[in-house]
């Protein structure tokens, strides 16, 4: 089904347990209400994964509904105060150096979530790193912010499709991505090893950040069900022909890709148009 996020997105989102695996440990969600649409893909077997990447989105999503049913005024700290007088950067922070409520409250909500599912391993008797996690790639636009903001843990991946161009915003979290970012000396280490993943550990790192949208922009969220399967030129190409027509379709069409590659893990998908 087809969703509209206010007047500036359209969200459509699919998911497939693959060829392979009999459960589909990975989660989606798209709440039209919050704004916020996300992708999860657990790790930890039958009864684990499933558990963690549910936990994962649906604990994330309670702590930014609080936040967006609040009064909020224009979150003016975006802005540089050009009008303000000089002073010494040791008297107080100026408003560029003050955190963004935006960002934090995103911090704070992948924050519980990790703690969530931290505590349920611990309770099942887990050592810290130990026990079921989960992966995490989202996107939150709310009414009072101008931009989204995109965020990510392990190697779920948002793409952005513009003008016959398509760029991953998201970089993975993963021991191969950080071989790569080291110039790729010696042997390349499996690419599902993950450096860090929502749950195992007391504490995460995510990458937050706004992101530009355009009208017409594309958006994509994907379990690597689809970014280990699935080539780039061949998603940009399903995306090249994407559209509010067709929007749902378009989700079908890269599914049936990752299939033919041979589905061997569980496969989401969310695609949003800028309107």
């Amino acid at each position: 089904m087809v969703q509209r996020i206010g007047n500036r997105l359209l969200v459509a989102a699919q998911s497939d347990v693959g060829r392979v695996r009999t459960l589909n440990e990975d989660a989606f969600l798209v709440d039209a209400q919050v704004g916020l649409v996300m992708v999860a893909d657990g790790m930890g077997g039958h009864d684990a994964g499933e558990i963690a990447s549910r936990q994962v989105v649906e604990s994330t999503r309670a702590v930014l509904r609080d936040y967006a049913s609040m009064d909020h005024e224009p979150p003016t700290i975006l802005a540089t105060d050009k009008g303000s007088p000089s002073r010494s950067l040791a008297e107080e922070p100026t408003v560029d150096d003050a955190p963004n409520p935006i960002l934090n409250m995103v911090s704070t909500a992948i924050s519980r979530a990790n703690a969530a599912v931290n505590a349920h391993n611990l309770g099942r008797g887990y050592p810290d790193g130990m026990g079921m996690g989960s992966t995490l790639v989202g996107l939150w636009l709310p009414e009072f912010s101008p931009r989204p903001v995109i965020f990510h843990v392990g190697d779920s991946r948002l793409y952005l499709y513009r003008q016959g161009s398509m760029r991953q915003l998201t970089q993975d979290h993963s021991m191969y991505q950080q071989w790569l970012n080291f110039g790729s000396q010696g042997q390349a280490p499996a690419q599902n090893i993950l450096l860090q993943a929502m749950g195992p550990a007391n504490f995460v790192h995510p990458d937050i950040a706004f992101q530009d949208i355009a009208p017409g922009d594309l958006l994509l969220l994907c379990s690597d069900g689809l970014s280990s399967m699935v080539r780039p030129h061949r998603i940009a190409e399903v995306l090249g022909t994407a559209g509010e027509e067709n929007l749902q379709e378009s989700c079908q069409q890269l599914i049936e890709l990752a299939l033919r590659a041979g589905g061997r893990d569980n496969i989401t998908v969310i695609l949003g148009l800028v309107l």
